[in-house]
């Protein structure tokens, strides 16, 4: 699909920085708080990567990176492994992209090494800005029947680096998807429930590692392996904004209403397969 073009997210970027909020829907007047520069593609490979940065920094607006943990080029350098924290709110290694390669978990040690350095000399010079390297870094872990056994592994290599967070997330796939695919990989809904149970059962253990993702939603609802589910009847992704390719905009994530079929159950809001 290519690159979306520099200005073209140069441009969005400072429409909703400049204003200090969203302009529609239920959002109006919330300031701007992070940049996701997402999907269909490794961000870190964006050749503009190192300008949205500089940007976001000056205009006070944090960047949620998801990775695939190859840190290509400058960005598995320790020099770019810093200014990543210094811009970035949270860096997460997606795992599902990770299978495809060696090397990731090599990778995502070097970044915490680089965040402890830089963590103590925040704290050591005292230094006012030293809250900007407050970056947590997670692991994005999309489960699927071929790769449950993994977990105890990873919550156990998770907690021995310093991991802060474990994003769980069931695969969801388009209603258009092939038959053969969907029942190779798909869970059923009492294996969901079965593996939810079994990662609230560490946590109940005790450690530093949160626990989130969509293998804790809900009837719509967001919640969390730390926390009570939370009743809220908005759409979870109410306050996000979606900048598509084109430079159109939207509110809705929903996988299904972009490359799937819009009139399909999953399209519909009742049936969201990225809030069950």
């Amino acid at each position: 699909m290519g690159e979306m073009p520099w200005e073209m997210a140069k441009a969005a970027i400072e429409k909703y920085a400049g204003r200090g909020g969203y302009a529609a829907g239920n959002v109006a007047g919330r300031s701007l708080r992070e940049v996701i520069p997402s999907t269909m593609g490794e961000p870190l490979l964006y050749s503009h990567f190192n300008e949205l940065l500089d940007l976001c920094k000056s205009l006070n607006v944090k960047v949620n990176l998801t990775t695939n943990g190859t840190f290509p080029g400058f960005w598995g350098t320790t020099e770019g492994m810093r200014k990543l924290l210094e811009c970035c709110c949270d860096i997460k290694i997606s795992t599902l992209a990770s299978e495809q390669f060696d090397g990731w978990r090599a990778n995502v040690e070097k970044l915490l090494n680089v965040r402890s350095t830089v963590e103590n000399f925040a704290v050591g010079s005292a230094m006012e800005n030293a809250v900007e390297f407050a970056t947590t870094v997670s692991l994005q872990v999309t489960l699927h029947k071929e790769n449950l056994m993994m977990i105890p592994e990873v919550i156990a290599w998770a907690s021995a680096k310093g991991i802060d967070r474990i994003k769980w997330n069931r695969v969801v796939f388009l209603s258009t998807a092939p038959k053969e695919l969907v029942e190779k990989f798909a869970l059923s809904p009492e294996r969901v429930a079965e593996i939810r149970n079994y990662v609230k059962g560490f946590v109940a253990l005790g450690g530093k590692v949160k626990h989130e993702g969509n293998l804790f939603f809900g009837n719509g609802n967001r919640d969390d392996a730390n926390s009570a589910p939370r009743v809220d009847p908005r759409c979870g992704f109410d306050d996000e904004l979606w900048i598509l390719p084109d430079g159109t905009e939207q509110h809705c994530p929903n996988p299904e209403r972009r490359f799937g079929n819009g009139n399909a159950p999953e399209a519909q809001c009742c049936n969201c397969p990225m809030a069950r």
